[in-house]
């Protein structure tokens, strides 16, 4: 409880950390560290949804995957298509009622 009565590092704090981690540990050990810290996070992460599910009572959603190899649809896509062309909402009865009498 100590450490929390001074409050998180600042900049200066985290650039000592890292200076002296990197000494320590090497460049090569860094990133290897780095690495296992952030998947130990994440299942730390999944764990805790987990437990919020299991006492909330909500059940895990299903993981939706895209197929591989097809195009994304236009509601996926990031960017408008834009074509030049206006669609048309209206469709004139008078062309409908001529094609059906020829």
């Amino acid at each position: 409880m100590l450490f929390l009565a001074f409050g998180m590092p600042a900049a200066p704090e985290w650039i000592f950390i890292g200076i002296l981690a990197l000494v320590l540990l090497g460049p090569k050990k860094l990133p290897e560290l780095a690495r296992g810290i952030g998947k130990a996070l994440g299942e730390l992460q999944k764990a805790k949804e987990d437990f919020h599910r299991e006492i909330s009572g909500v059940p895990p959603l299903p993981k939706i995957e895209s197929p591989r190899g097809l195009q994304p649809t236009a509601s996926e896509s990031t960017a408008p298509v834009q074509t030049g062309v206006t669609p048309s909402t209206t469709v004139p009865s008078q062309e409908i009622t001529d094609k059906k009498s020829s």
